[in-house]
């Protein structure tokens, strides 16, 4: 079977709503054997500034990897942009339409579920009129921006008119769906003191109203009645428990989940609306069964039904984190509850004193598969207590005693297990708190080797429990929310990461398509696992993508996760980024004042940097006899003149490689400007200045015997030779004043004769 990858955008959110639908869509991914793609928008949860920012870079990761299909939640996403139904459709339409299914909105060409309130809302109305009889019902929307409020609200407005119902203002306010609305619920009471039932459009709203008139010592059921919507898992479990039209995002979840993966297959749609259906329970004074009789049935029936009994215990122990209730843990639930069962009946038949119930370990394994997020230990406690109140009242007397033993030991148990779960969660929490800031620590204290710097960044990761972790980088940061234009780079660059949660850095490898990521993150494991793909931002900048399997994490602690990441990663770059500046800074001077002491021309030393190698040789040549030589290229002015001065320009270049390849290797040659040449040559005696003059003029001979230009070069040579000591390097420009002055002397007597030779003066 292939194995497909479902995408999911715009829920990775704590909020109970969209937290509940990404949970539907992993259970059911996950159960079929399949990897869900959680996409993370990452939107710092103390604010829904720049929100739209965000979700763009969301989308555009999700529009290049290669998912098989994407789940789009354009209703969450608009809750985000404030209820701007337009800018989540202009985002969806990012995506492709054959890969793309849409949640709580219809867009032409694409599949969609949309969700119908009505019948449930219908159904709750009608209950409280017809079957309750109120006639003074009061309602407490959503946000007025919310097309789930408007159809809610609608649909009490229509049912109270219907009945011939008044409803004045009085009776109507707004909430959000966060739960505020204790405002609307206190002037509701202010205004209505005589008011029978508050219908609000949501559960959480329910709650806060539940807390408001039990502020009021007015009872909930007896007194005012309060309906919900959604069926939240806490509603059931509410004192009384909360009556509500049950639409869970969770059920929505397991139906995309249904669809997306009917999609992957070719096959046409089959589910294209979630349908709302009204729950009665307590909270309108209904005389609903108890839990207890109805446990007493199943304790009655042979042989015992088990998966009904699971079922329900199920419902007890749902905790407000979620409704994850993968296959593991049914199988340990259903396991734990079969050996109860078997443990009392084994009892029956044959009593030992000493026999247990059910053992210490049996709950351990509940619990230490790290099942926080499904499992709550107070409605598992409750659930429990209440299976062996049951038994106790079944049971005949000498059995009922040994029942109580065990309701005494499954209350000690379940404490300690409480007791050790708080202690070692809160632990976990500031220990992952504590690594995930690390990060940055890492990056700083390691800047100076910033491979090693991206090891202890990975190493963080390892130890934040996640097991696979590839982390890719933009080749600019991208500043997602100054941007007019969104342009997102195709490809990243690999840095490195976590594989069996050992940590790998990805050295010298080729930039990667970002289309190809999740194959490359997925393509290496054997099995099937949820992942989370964000885009890893500083601020508002970008820095780049990071798939990690988060299990380990909750969404506060992810969201951390990646934005620590970012910082770390700005930093380093920054790093990287000054270095390299330095270094072509660096680079830049050095060719600059290479430029700033050579001639352009001839390539050779300018009189900076002749002066700069003079005062080198000065101090490493103690001692030794050396001459500084002024020549000069005869007759440039004729050349100039009477063949231009490009071949006068040719002129100076040939004269300078020639006295280069006359001269010792190891002596200094400058061109001080126009027709002047400046050497200085380490001596052994005076005589090698005066051969030096000599072999330069019978180079500029052969030259002009073996090269066919149409001039001559001939060159005048002033000589001044001295003794180099301590004070040479002050007194070596008197020496260049000496020589310069008998070139000058040379040529005047030469122009006196008349003379055309190349002749030399030694100044000693």
């Amino acid at each position: 079977m292939r194995q497909y990858r479902i995408g999911l955008m715009g829920v990775h959110s704590e909020f109970d709503y969209p937290k509940a639908m990404r949970m539907g869509v992993q259970n059911t991914i996950e159960e079929a054997g399949h990897t869900l793609v959680a996409i993370a928008e990452l939107i710092p949860y103390h604010t829904l500034d720049n929100a739209e920012a965000y979700f763009r870079v969301a989308t555009e990761i999700s529009a290049r990897l290669d998912l098989d299909v994407i789940v789009f939640p354009a209703g969450c996403v608009a809750a985000y942009l404030k209820g701007d139904t337009a800018r989540s459709i202009e985002l969806a339409q990012i995506l492709d339409p054959a890969k793309t299914l849409i949640l709580e909105r219809s867009i032409p060409g694409y599949r969609c579920i949309t969700k119908s309130n009505d019948p449930g809302m219908h159904e709750c109305m009608r209950h409280l009129i017809e079957t309750c009889g109120f006639t003074k019902i009061a309602f407490i929307s959503g946000p007025e921006h919310s097309q789930g409020a408007r159809d809610r609200e609608a649909v009490y407005f229509e049912e109270m008119a219907a009945h011939g119902l008044q409803t004045p203002p009085s009776l109507f306010g707004r909430g959000f769906f966060s739960g505020d609305c204790e405002e609307a619920a206190e002037r509701i009471l202010e205004q209505n003191p005589d008011v029978e039932a508050i219908a609000c459009a949501c559960d959480v709203m329910a709650y806060r109203v539940y807390d408001v008139l039990k502020k009021h010592k007015i009872d909930v059921g007896t007194q005012v009645a309060v309906t919900g919507f959604d069926d939240h898992p806490r509603s059931a479990h509410m004192d009384p428990p909360l009556s509500t039209v049950r639409m869970t995002s969770y059920d929505y979840g397991c139906m995309a989940a249904r669809e997306a993966l009917r999609m992957c297959e070719g096959l046409p749609q089959r589910e294209d609306v979630l349908t709302s259906t009204f729950v009665p329970r307590c909270s309108c004074g209904e005389d609903v069964r108890g839990d207890l009789e109805y446990f007493r049935e199943l304790l009655r029936q042979k042989p015992f039904p088990v998966d009904e009994f699971v079922s329900i215990i199920m419902d007890y122990t749902l905790s407000l984190a979620g409704q994850r209730i993968t296959t593991d843990f049914r199988a340990h639930v259903k396991t734990f509850f079969a050996k109860v069962r078997t443990s009392y009946l084994a009892h029956c038949k044959n009593p030992q004193p000493d026999d247990l119930l059910f053992s210490g370990q049996d709950l351990s394994v509940l619990f230490e598969q790290d099942y926080s997020e499904c499992l709550s230990l107070e409605g598992f406690h409750t659930a429990a207590i209440t299976l062996l109140e049951a038994l106790v009242e079944e049971s005949p007397k000498e059995d009922a005693n040994w029942v109580i033993e065990q309701i005494s030991h499954l209350h000690l148990r379940i404490a300690r297990l409480m007791s050790s779960t708080v202690q070692k969660n809160t632990l976990s929490m500031n220990e992952r708190e504590w690594i995930t800031f690390h990060m940055v620590d890492d990056a700083l204290r390691k800047s100076g080797d910033i491979r090693e710097a991206y090891r202890l960044i990975f190493g963080e990761l390892a130890r934040l429990g996640i097991r696979e972790a590839d982390l890719f980088l933009l080749p600019e940061p991208l500043d997602f929310v100054g941007s007019k234009s969104f342009a997102l780079s195709d490809t990243v660059h690999p840095l490195g990461g976590v594989h069996n949660g050992e940590v790998y850095l990805a050295a010298g490898e080729n930039p990667v398509v970002l289309q190809e990521l999740m194959q490359r993150t997925l393509g290496r494991r054997d099995h099937t696992d949820t992942y989370t793909v964000g885009g890893v931002m500083a601020g508002t900048e970008l820095m780049g993508v990071a798939a990690l399997n988060t299990d380990t994490l909750d969404l506060n602690a992810q969201l951390m996760a990646f934005l620590n990441l970012g910082f770390a990663l700005k930093h380093l770059q920054m790093i990287a980024n000054e270095r390299e500046m330095n270094r072509l800074l660096n680079k830049n001077n050095l060719r600059l004042e290479e430029q700033s002491q050579h001639d352009e021309m001839t390539g050779l030393l300018n009189r900076r940097g002749f002066m700069n190698q003079i005062e080198h040789l000065v101090h490493t040549n103690q001692g030794k006899r050396a001459a500084v030589m002024y020549l000069d290229l005869d007759g440039l002015k004729t050349i100039n003149d009477t063949m231009g001065h490009d071949m006068g320009d040719e002129a100076i270049k040939n004269t300078a490689a020639t006295l280069r390849a006359i001269l010792p290797k190891q002596a200094i040659l400058s061109r001080m400007g126009g027709d002047e040449y400046a050497a200085f040559v380490i001596l052994g005696d005076d005589k090698d200045a005066l051969g030096i003059v000599e072999a330069s003029q019978e180079g500029m001979r052969i030259f002009n015997a073996t090269h066919d230009v149409p001039y001559e070069l001939s060159i005048s040579a002033g000589v001044c030779s001295f003794e180099i000591d301590k004070d040479t390097a002050l007194q070596i420009s008197d020496y260049m004043v000496q020589a310069d002055t008998s070139l000058y002397e040379m040529k005047r007597k030469r122009k006196a004769s008349r003379s055309y030779q190349g002749t030399s003066t030694l100044t000693r």
